[in-house]
């Protein structure tokens, strides 16, 4: 069934073939999958780092040609860019003639330039060459023909919006490219902890912000002595993030629990006080809107992604606009300390607005707002 056309077409790489066609809803009425790659040569240079912006290029054109051929033969009444969540490949697909819809898109997300004073140095090289990219897109041609020709553009944050040259803004929105699924139910019966527990769940790279978590707990305990903070996940930074919590006599209140199972962290979210999610730079943030499913409180920064997800109705958004790590590291503890004091019936209340914010950005809603505008013509 599909609620907003009586046909889709979808053109995708060939490699997500045997994917696709073992959901059972890729075989809907009316839903149709094109396989489209460029030849083997091109798939083995793919793996060189230095092809692989031209590949994708010429897959976007090659996608395409065989789009207007299938469009001579019926014709479309609109077109969504959806590929790779950004703009910097380009997209042909505006010269068919029909509504061209892009996005959501992202990728202008980065971390002030105050929060990288106490970043390891490799960090602080990956994030200079980041901003070089960023300014190489936001001047990239191929971007700039994609927003010229499309009727509307979506990006996933404010930071992206600065991608979309001034005069294309009109036609820009901020929507998630990432939704929950199916219906976030509250647990009326649901406690908080007996003392205040935090969780952090990702990649353990300096660009999640968990250095910030960690010395916020360590702010955080000189008013909540029991308060611990588990970390679900592995990464590079891994020791360097232990060295941090040693230094701040932590080693006994931050855990290291490595990586999980999706469902049995799904299961231990409830045990939780909150997560604490200080991303830096996340497009998305696939674990806020997890924890929110689950009725777990979000503290979060005002950056990328989950700064549009959360909102003070289920979590805690801390501000970074002119400050330092000090003031937000701060301000982290501030909101550790305000949710392991607050009220069982405060918190409770918290605890149901996540999952009430988990519906609201759930997929039918995010395509209905994203779909439903865009008519023929």
């Amino acid at each position: 069934m599909l609620p907003h056309a009586d046909e889709v077409w979808v053109l995708t790489r060939a490699n997500n073939k045997v994917v696709i066609e073992a959901d059972p809803l890729s075989h809907s009425p009316g839903l149709h999958f094109i396989y489209y790659d460029l030849p083997r040569w091109a798939l083995r240079l793919k793996k060189q780092a230095w092809f692989t912006f031209i590949y994708f290029m010429f897959w976007q054109w090659g996608a395409y040609r065989l789009a207007a051929r299938h469009h001579r033969d019926k014709p479309f009444d609109a077109v969504y860019h959806v590929t790779f969540v950004t703009a910097k490949f380009g997209s042909f697909m505006g010269r068919l003639g029909v509504p061209f819809i892009l996005g959501p898109i992202a990728g202008g997300e980065y971390t002030p330039l105050r929060l990288r004073r106490s970043m390891p140095l490799t960090g602080k090289f990956r994030e200079l060459l980041r901003d070089f990219g960023l300014l190489l897109q936001c001047y990239s041609p191929l971007s700039r023909a994609a927003y010229s020709t499309a009727k509307r553009i979506y990006v996933t944050s404010a930071d992206s919006m600065r991608l979309v040259p001034v005069k294309y803004r009109f036609k820009t929105s901020v929507h998630l490219a990432i939704a929950w699924h199916g219906q976030a139910v509250h647990n009326h019966e649901r406690q908080p902890p007996k003392f205040p527990r935090f969780v952090f769940a990702g990649n353990l790279i300096h660009l999640k912000g968990v250095h910030l978590a960690i010395r916020a707990l360590a702010e955080a305990r000189k008013a909540l002595p029991a308060a611990t903070l588990t970390l679900i996940g592995s990464g590079p930074d891994e020791q360097w993030l232990r060295r941090i919590a040693n230094r701040l006599n932590l080693a006994e209140a931050v855990e290291f629990a490595g990586q999980l199972p999706r469902q049995k962290f799904l299961d231990l979210l409830s045990s939780y006080t909150a997560l604490v999610f200080p991303s830096l730079h996340d497009t998305g943030g696939m674990v806020v809107l997890e924890a929110l499913s689950q009725g777990v409180p979000v503290i979060c920064l005002d950056l990328g992604g989950p700064g549009v997800i959360v909102n003070s109705s289920c979590g805690i958004v801390i501000p970074t606009v002119n400050a330092g790590e000090t003031e937000v590291v701060s301000a982290i503890a501030s909101a550790m300390i305000t949710l392991g004091k607050m009220a069982t019936s405060e918190w409770k209340s918290l605890s149901a607005g996540a999952t009430a914010r988990a519906n609201e950005l759930s997929w039918d809603k995010l395509t209905e707002c994203i779909v439903s505008p865009v008519g023929p013509g």
